[in-house]
């Protein structure tokens, strides 16, 4: 008869380790599951997802309540323990009951569902939503109360806001769309470059002063008047001289209308705009601002010590964006061209990011990583020697072999880059 009596007791004592169970995996869940995909979830009508977003919208009321109802059931749990180890052996068994409980709950119920919640969250957060929005109902008057508790603590202390989403996560989640199919490959492309858009400087979009069209104004008017009829370009630096002696930009739409109203050539220092100076080092999202506040399409870069490295155009700072612009002037080269099933041959303007991403090839380590994002192949390739490198000149760098295939006045045109066999993979130069 004493047995029977117990058996509830027992049946009981398991109910409430099952709830604690469930509300320790239901914390975990709510709190590592991702907004965003729960919205999406809910865009595609998941009446689940639904019930979890309600949860997060209200999930300082959730998570009080949770807590509530852990409390509870643990203190249920060690006060029926404790009745039927004294119904059973009597007061003396007590301290080992409760060492044995403790360990029980803090396996059983909190820590392999807490483990099991921030594995699956998603999973979790949406078989677990339902009951939860019963219980934040009954602990609503206790909930609300001890909410407004806690935040009027917690307005007692000053602590800076955390970030909600890191910029890891929105890669991660760019990813996972384009995996799915919720975007295409173009469109996760420009939302990476949109992010990443930011941490790119001047120096790496310019074109360098070696490639920049620009007019000497001590040339003859006959020369000047060749020289723009000649170019493509709807923008030219003016200069005095020398290259780092800029003194305006010229429009040759206003110079060409001018000089067919008066058919003579113009007066170019009457024309030409002002000109815009940028340092190398100045991001793009900052630029973009000046450019737009002073309303100019071209502005000239300089080092720290004046000198001119080249010039940025609007169109430089859209190609990061969006990528590539082609126009029918423009002579389509591919930076990266695939000779062989082992052999690549690279632009020396291209970035190595690009660059090993078109190959296939991980760069080795994170910091590897994150140097190679906006470091052109060229500007690598000088780093890796004491000399100005010449034809032929070569480096490994772990599986890949990289050989200057072109040079132009001591400017990298061209590398070819072989990937090795394994076996054969040098460490980095």
């Amino acid at each position: 008869m004493e047995s029977d009596s117990q058996v509830p007791l027992i049946f009981f004592i398991v109910l409430l380790l099952a709830l604690a169970v469930y509300f320790a995996l239901t914390e975990t869940a709510l709190a590592s599951v991702s907004r965003n995909r729960i919205k999406i979830l809910c865009e595609r009508g998941d009446s689940r997802a639904k019930k979890v977003m309600a949860a997060l919208d209200q999930f300082d009321h959730a998570i009080t309540t949770l807590l509530i109802c852990t409390n509870i059931v643990h203190l249920s749990i060690a006060s029926i323990v404790t009745v039927f180890v004294v119904r059973k052996w009597g007061l003396g068994a007590v301290s080992i009951s409760t060492i044995i409980t403790t360990l029980c709950v803090f396996f059983v119920g909190e820590m392999l569902p807490k483990s099991i919640g921030k594995k699956n969250s998603e999973a979790c957060s949406l078989s677990c939503a339902g009951p939860l929005l019963l219980c934040m109902k009954l602990c609503k008057p206790l909930s609300v109360l001890l909410t407004k508790i806690g935040n009027s603590a917690a307005s007692l202390t000053r602590v800076e806001p955390e970030i909600s989403v890191t910029e890891d996560e929105l890669y991660d989640m760019i990813e996972d769309m384009e995996e799915e199919g919720t975007i295409d490959e173009e469109q996760g492309d420009l939302f990476s470059s949109a992010l990443a858009f930011s941490e790119v400087t001047v120096d790496s979009i310019l074109t360098p002063r070696v490639d920049m069209v620009g007019l000497d104004i001590l040339d003859e008017p006959e020369e000047l008047h060749t020289q723009i009829r000649s170019t493509n370009h709807s923008r030219l630096p003016v200069y005095e001289k020398v290259r780092d002696n800029i003194i305006g930009v010229l429009q040759t739409r206003d110079y060409l209308k001018s000089y067919l109203r008066d058919q003579q050539y113009p007066d170019i220092r009457a024309l030409m705009d002002k000109p815009v100076y940028i340092h190398q080092g100045t991001a793009v999202d900052e630029l973009l601002e000046i450019m737009n506040a002073g309303k100019v399409n071209l502005a000239v870069v300089t080092d720290s010590f004046g000198g001119t490295l080249g010039i940025v155009t609007i169109e430089d700072i859209l190609e990061e964006l969006v990528g590539e612009i082609w126009d029918e002037d423009d002579k389509v080269e591919e930076p990266v061209t695939k000779l062989s099933d082992t052999v690549y041959l690279v632009d020396g303007e291209e970035t190595v990011e690009d660059a090993l991403e078109e190959m296939e090839i991980e760069p080795v380590s994170e910091e590897d990583e994150e140097e190679f994002t906006n470091l052109l192949v060229s500007d690598w390739v000088y780093s890796q020697f004491s000399h100005i490198p010449r034809k032929g000149d070569s480096f490994t760098y772990h599986r890949l072999k990289v050989t200057v295939a072109q040079m132009e006045k001591n400017r990298i045109r061209h590398v070819r880059i072989t990937i090795l066999p394994e076996e054969e993979g040098g460490e980095k130069a």
